[in-house]
């Protein structure tokens, strides 16, 4: 979070792709997150880390991977609020730009 505060995006990216990494070999941390990290989050911590990927794509121009990204979250978290409002937004301005 500190990289995207400083809109250091390249480097967030790396940070959250490892934090999708080790979530993905370790679901049992993300599932029981309440009570190993105390986190009473609604959104698990590999989902999280997917939208920030996909929000520092939308940061750096890269719109296609951003929206390829929100569209995979949504296959995998369909009530992602995040990734339906991010795909809404980039698909609203590029019809714009057409």
């Amino acid at each position: 979070m500190k990289a995207i505060k400083q809109k250091d995006f390249k480097t967030a990216t790396e940070h959250f792709k490892q934090s999708v990494d080790f979530f993905t070999k370790n679901k049992w941390i993300d599932k029981y997150r309440a009570v190993i990290l105390l986190s009473a989050s609604k959104m698990c911590y590999r989902e999280m880390a997917l939208c920030n990927i996909a929000f520092c794509y939308s940061q750096t121009m890269e719109a296609e991977k951003a929206k390829a990204l929100y569209e995979q979250i949504l296959k995998e978290y369909p009530d992602n609020g995040i990734a339906y409002y991010g795909l809404n937004s980039i698909n609203t301005f590029s019809n714009k730009a057409d």
